[in-house]
């Protein structure tokens, strides 16, 4: 069991590596762990990769991405004072993207119902 659970993390992680090197050597712009995803999605899209080979360990990852962010909210925290002067622009901004994201969403979804309902 642990043996898997090695190996299906060490896909993860080279998954994370492989967008490392590519964004050494190839200036995007993007994140490296956005690149790492963006492989991974690749290689589970033209089906190099199956589900099978992230399996529990990617499972455990998100049932536990809060305990990930820990570390940048205390930075947050402890350097509260430089965001001070924009900290309500910042909130309005969130709340502002969620309420989007929600509208996006349920337009979606409803437009997709639309659409499945005409077949």
């Amino acid at each position: 069991m642990s043996g898997m659970v090695f190996r299906q993390l060490g896909v993860i992680l080279a998954f994370g590596f492989a967008g490392e090197i590519i964004a050494r050597f190839i200036p995007t712009g993007l994140p490296v762990s956005v690149l790492g995803m963006i492989l991974m999605f690749a290689a589970l899209g033209i089906r190099v990769l199956k589900p099978e080979h992230l399996g529990a360990t990617a499972d455990f990852l998100s049932a536990n991405m809060a305990f990930f962010f820990l570390p940048a909210a205390a930075a947050v925290l402890r350097n509260f004072e430089l965001i001070r002067p924009v900290v309500w622009r910042m909130l309005f901004i969130c709340c502002a993207c969620s309420v989007i994201t929600f509208a996006a969403a349920y337009g979606t979804v409803r437009l997709c119902r639309k659409l499945m309902k005409k077949d």
